[in-house]
């Protein structure tokens, strides 16, 4: 049963982590200013997050039903 919110819990964290100061401030770092990197990678973790998302409501279903 912890399964499936732990995996929506942390959808939301990735999902709002590039949204932070710390992490864009780290990624234009990582990346030397390069803004499409930075916006590359922010959307990646967004895809990534609501895949999480996804997959625990996908299970949070299949242990209701």
């Amino acid at each position: 049963m912890y399964f499936p919110i732990f995996l929506m819990v942390m959808g939301i964290v990735l999902m709002l982590q590039p949204r932070t100061n710390r992490w864009k401030t780290r990624m234009k770092a990582a990346f030397q200013g390069n803004e499409k990197r930075v916006k590359q990678r922010a959307n990646t973790f967004f895809i990534l997050g609501f895949a999480f998302l996804l997959a625990g409501f996908a299970y949070l279903y299949r242990f209701v039903s």
